[in-house]
This record gives structure tokens, C-alpha cells and sequence, in this order.
């Protein structure tokens, strides 16, 4: 059968919309943090928690999902965002910050897996696969990198109540998927009778999966604490709100680009040798950042946003291999390379956040592209290898 391009495409739009939410409170960071007068160790444990609670969720909504025909999870995941995420900016309380956060992501949480499945299920094991999951992740990317300029400039402009402007985006788009994306095949459905500490279980013993969700949770550990402390080093050197808000929306727009061109370039150097480009690159952009702000920040910025596009550029042939080794499971290991790997990623920020008081915000960004060089390094074993050329 032929890939459902118009699937396809609605499913990458509403990933388009999700991700906007995700990433709209990151600009706001400092403000909130003025606001109800935390520290910097303490929004950042607020935000762990707040990715973490969802993320470790997505691996077992992925498995409900693949059992089930309903796309009630993409539908009811988008509206959450939508609600959830812009009332985080007017909490008055610590408490309500994190319990909007957590249920704001929480909606992030359903949504991904099914959607990262469906994308799989729509293209009927078309060999272009990568391209289709590039053009999905990039997307969603896209839309991660417009939320904190939207956000910032909502803001600015409006005040706190000016993030609510966004709601109403989720839930057209969410009304729209339910009519453009057609129901989940019967044949998609797992019938597999495996619990899911069964089907975790599988995944966990698969050493090359669980290398592929080692790179996956480095790349997310890498990409969350970037986000997450360059405003408060823009802050520093006296960077306006909308500003940072415009360069962060710069970072991962860079970022969506790289995983929509990663098919095409993975034709002629190999899905390996992104990996190792994706991350040996790191570091010296981040070294390289930090010697340029101090004599030209206009350039250190732009050094900064150029990383964006690396950091995320082994995205979709990561999951496309995974998806690929678990095909009677791809709910699952979508939620898994995914959700599970961001929210062991943001658990770096609570430690990171004690490191960036102590040493300085920039040896937070330095320790992470250390460790992305290290595990293009040495995790890259002849299995991994051979999993990666022989995804299809």
C-alpha cells in the first residue's frame, strides 16, 4: 500500500502544535522565577520533576496505545497542553507551577506515543520511512522552536494572562485530527497478550535497543539543559525578553531543520556517521560559544544556535532502528525513546542546577556536550552499528 500522505501530514502538524507547548514556558523561566522568588536549584528541580513524571509515563501510554483502535490519546494529549501549560505562567505558588507543569506535560505525555506509532502505521513499511519520521520529528521541532518566541511576545505584550491566547490553537487543532487522521487500522493493533512489564521487560534485555535509548536520553539530556539555562546566561549579558525568547526559538527551529534534511544526508554518509556528527560537534561549539560572548555576543549566539542543528540531527534514524528491532511494539519503544529518555534527561537538570550556582551556568553546558562527545565515542558497538545500517 501507499504511505497516507494526508495522515501523515495532519499527524505532523498536530506534533507541530503539541511541541509549541512544550517549550513555551522555557523563555519564562527567569521571570517565574523572580516572581514567586525561588532559586535557580529550585526551578530546576520544578522542572525535572514537571518532564519527569510525564516522560516515564509515555512508555506505558504507548503500550495502551497499541492496543487500542481509539486515537483518544492524541486528541485528549493535545488539549491538555493546551489548557494546562499556559496557566503555569500566572500560578502564585511554587506547588501550582509544578502541578500545572506536570499536567500540562502529562498531555504531551499521550499524545507522542500513538502519534510516533501512527506515523509508522501510515507509511505500510514504505522504505521512506526516515524521510516521513524526519519530516514528523522536524515538525514537531519547528513547533517547539516557535513557543518561546510566541510566548515571549505574548507576554511582553499582554502580561501573564497573554499566554492563555494560546489555548484555543490546541483544541482547533486537536478537533481537526479527529476528522483528517483516519482511524487505526485493525491490522496496526497489537495482539500481542504480553503485559507491559512484559513488553519493558523485552526492551530492557535488548542491549542494542537499549543503546539506541542511551543515545536517545544523552540527546535529550543535551537539548532540555541548553534550553532550559541559555536565558538565564542571555539574562546575564543584559539579553532582552523577547530576545532570548527569538534565540531559543532560533536554537530548535535549526534543530526541526536538521532532523527534516537527515534523511538526505544519511544517504551519503550513513546513519552511524550522523550519530557521530550529531555528537562530536558539541563541545567545540559549546567552547567556542563561551569564548566568543565575552568579545562578541552577537557571534558566541550565533555559535550557539548553529549547535541546535547538530544536537538533534540522529533523531529520526534512532527511532526508526528502534521502532524497527520492536515492531510488534512501537507505542512502546516511541514512548521509550522518547518520553523515557527525556525524563531521564531532565533528571540531569536538579544535580545541574546545584553545578550552574556553584561553578557557573556555562560548565552546565559544557559537562553535557562532554558527555554527548563520549558516547559518540565509545557507544557505538558492531551490533548498534549493523541495527542502524539495517533499519527498514
Amino acid at each position: 500500500m501507499k504511505s497516507n500522505k494526508q495522515a501523515i501530514i495532519g499527524l505532523s502538524m498536530g506534533h507541530f502544535v503539541a511541541d509549541l507547548y512544550a517549550s513555551a514556558i522555557v523563555p519564562l523561566y527567569p521571570l517565574i522565577t523572580q516572581k514567586l522568588g525561588i532559586t535557580l536549584a529550585s526551578i530546576s528541580l520544578i522542572i525535572s520533576m514537571g518532564h519527569l513524571v510525564s516522560s516515564m509515563l509515555q512508555p506505558l501510554f504507548g503500550f495502551f496505545a497499541d492496543k487500542m483502535k481509539k486515537r483518544a490519546f492524541m486528541i485528549n494529549g493535545l488539549i491538555m497542553g493546551a489548557v494546562f501549560i499556559p496557566l503555569t505562567i500566572i500560578a502564585p505558588n511554587a506547588f501550582l507551577l509544578c502541578l500545572f507543569l506536570m499536567l500540562g506535560m502529562c498531555g504531551n505525555a499521550l499524545f507522542h506515543p500513538q502519534v510516533t506509532s501512527l506515523v509508522k502505521t501510515f507509511c505500510y513499511n514504505n522504505p521512506n520511512v526516515s524521510k516521513f519520521m524526519g519530516l514528523f520529528m522536524g515538525l514537531g521541532t519547528i513547533g517547539y522552536s516557535l513557543g518561546p518566541v510566541i510566548s515571549s511576545n505574548l507576554v511582553d505584550k499582554f502580561g501573564q494572562n497573554g499566554l492563555s491566547y494560546i489555548t484555543f490553537i490546541g483544541i482547533l487543532t486537536a478537533i481537526i485530527l479527529y476528522f483528517e487522521v483516519p482511524k487505526i487500522p485493525t491490522e496496526a493493533v497489537s495482539k500481542s497478550k504480553e503485559g507491559f512489564a512484559s513488553v519493558m521487560k523485552e526492551i530492557l534485555k535488548n542491549k542494542v535497543c537499549m543503546k539506541l535509548v542511551w543515545i536517545a536520553i544523552v540527546k535529550s539530556g543535551v537539548s532540555i539543559s541548553f534550553g532550559t539555562y541559555i536565558p538565564f546566561i542571555l539574562k546575564d549579558f543584559g539579553f532582552s525578553l523577547n530576545k532570548v525568547g527569538l534565540i531559543v526559538t532560533l536554537f530548535f527551529a535549526l534543530s526541526g531543520l536538521s532532523m527534516i534534511v537527515s534523511s538526505k544526508l544519511e544517504e551519503k554518509i550513513g546513519a552511524v556517521n550522523i550519530i557521530r556528527l550529531s555528537f562530536f560537534t558539541i563541545l567545540p561549539l559549546v567552547i567556542l560559544f563561551h569564548y566568543l560572548m565575552k568579545i562578541n555576543p552577537t557571534l558566541g549566539v550565533t555559535t550557539f544556535i548553529i549547535s541546535g542543528f547538530f544536537i538533534f540531527l540522529s533523531v529520526s534514524v534512532t527511532i526508526v532502528a528502534a521502532q524497527k528491532i520492536m515492531s510488534n511494539h512501537t507505542g512502546v519503544i516511541s514512548g521509550v525513546m522518547q518520553g523515557f529518555s527525556w525524563g531521564i534527561g531532565a533528571l540531569s537538570l536538579a544535580p545541574l542546577g546545584f553545578i550552574g550556582e556553584k561553578f557557573g551556568i556555562i560548565w552546565i553546558l559544557i559537562i553535557m556536550a562532554t558527555l554527548a562527545l563520549l558516547t559518540g565515542l565509545f557507544g557505538l558497538d558492531k551490533a548498534t552499528k549493523k541495527a542502524l545500517a539495517d533499519k527498514y
